[in-house]
């Protein structure tokens, strides 16, 4: 076990009620070269005890716990995994979401892992969202297919590929200079995705749903507003992931898609609020888009970004009423 072939890296904070089951998903892989790593970030629940609890009556040496008593972040604990591990290859696990048994086994067959093959560095898969009335949907972004790195990443952007790190595998050596930013707490996932892309020879996408999403709505993505000086921050961080992409023709309007979608992101979390912040933060949002870019998102062309930053900056009542229609529909919430 001294150089698995995957290293998993699970943050948990507050997550009791399901951590175990989490762990019992990456215990139960057909490709059983792997290692664990259990990031416990000063949860303030019972799951630390459930952890220990669980591993006392089922010892296995794959898994390693770091149980932290002070709260550092998931960023934090995730650049924590990412010192300590030993994999050739890294995934990331939410510590209440679960892989489907064959996750492993899939990705690195479609890595080409068995067969030789060394040219492709990150595989992306779709997942099974569950929402939160218990529903199961599956859900894809883009075409299943081999992409550069510089194509991949122009697709990210573009808000055509997914964000997330835990429907992918990455080369353990895209991590080398990479890590989360700490000083940002939401959508931190797509920095460090973009920083791999901009470093892969290739990336594959393929069909298979092998990861089980669970929304949660008291989560970062629903309970709170995230400050206009963060979402800023986030895209600066975006642009120095991406590098010389963006300065391309073709990456300046990804970029430009990338930033109104991060600007229609955080509105739509202080429409939700709808509190006195929310109204402020949804004013700072309008003016941080402008026309100039949202004329750039349409020539990406992203149509529908490009309407919904109209409808912001035109009626943001209206856009209120559209997008609580939409996140009913796809989250349950």
């Amino acid at each position: 076990m001294s150089t698995p072939r995957t290293s998993i890296i699970m943050p948990v904070y507050n997550t009791g009620n399901r951590v175990v089951a989490s762990i019992e998903s990456v215990l139960a892989q057909t490709d059983t070269d792997f290692e664990l790593l259990v990031m416990i970030d000063a949860s303030p629940d019972d799951a630390s005890a459930r952890i220990a609890d669980f591993l006392a009556a089922h010892p296995d040496e794959r898994v390693r716990v770091f149980d932290n008593p002070v709260n550092k972040g998931v960023s934090a604990v995730r650049n924590q995994g990412l010192d300590n591990m030993r994999g050739q290859w890294v995934a990331f696990l939410d510590s209440d979401d679960a892989f489907a048994p064959d996750f492993l086994a899939t990705m690195h067959a479609a890595a080409g892992a068995d067969s030789g093959a060394e040219n492709i560095d990150v595989v992306a898969c779709a997942h099974t969202l569950i929402d939160a009335g218990g529903k199961n949907r599956e859900r894809r972004r883009g075409e299943p297919g081999v992409y550069s790195g510089d194509e991949a990443l122009t697709t990210l952007l573009k808000d055509k590929f997914t964000p997330y790190v835990w429907d992918k595998i990455f080369r353990a050596s895209l991590f080398k200079n990479l890590r989360f930013p700490e000083d940002i707490h939401r959508a931190e996932d797509q920095v460090v995705v973009a920083g791999a892309y901009a470093q892969a020879r290739s990336v594959k996408l393929i069909k298979d749903a092998l990861y089980n999403y669970t929304v949660d709505a008291g989560g970062l993505t629903w309970g709170k507003i995230t400050p206009v000086a963060e979402s800023r921050a986030l895209m600066a961080h975006m642009k120095d992931a991406a590098g010389a992409v963006v300065q391309t023709a073709e990456g300046k309007r990804a970029y430009d898609v990338s930033w109104v979608l991060t600007f229609l992101n955080t509105a739509q979390q202080a429409l939700v609020a709808g509190t006195e912040e929310g109204n402020r933060v949804i004013k700072q949002c309008r003016r941080e888009i402008s026309w100039a870019q949202i004329l750039n998102v349409f020539r990406a062309p992203s149509v529908v970004f490009g309407a919904a930053a109209v409808l912001l900056k035109v009626s943001p009542a209206l856009y209120k009423k559209l997008y609580g229609a939409y996140i009913k529909k796809m989250y349950g919430i």
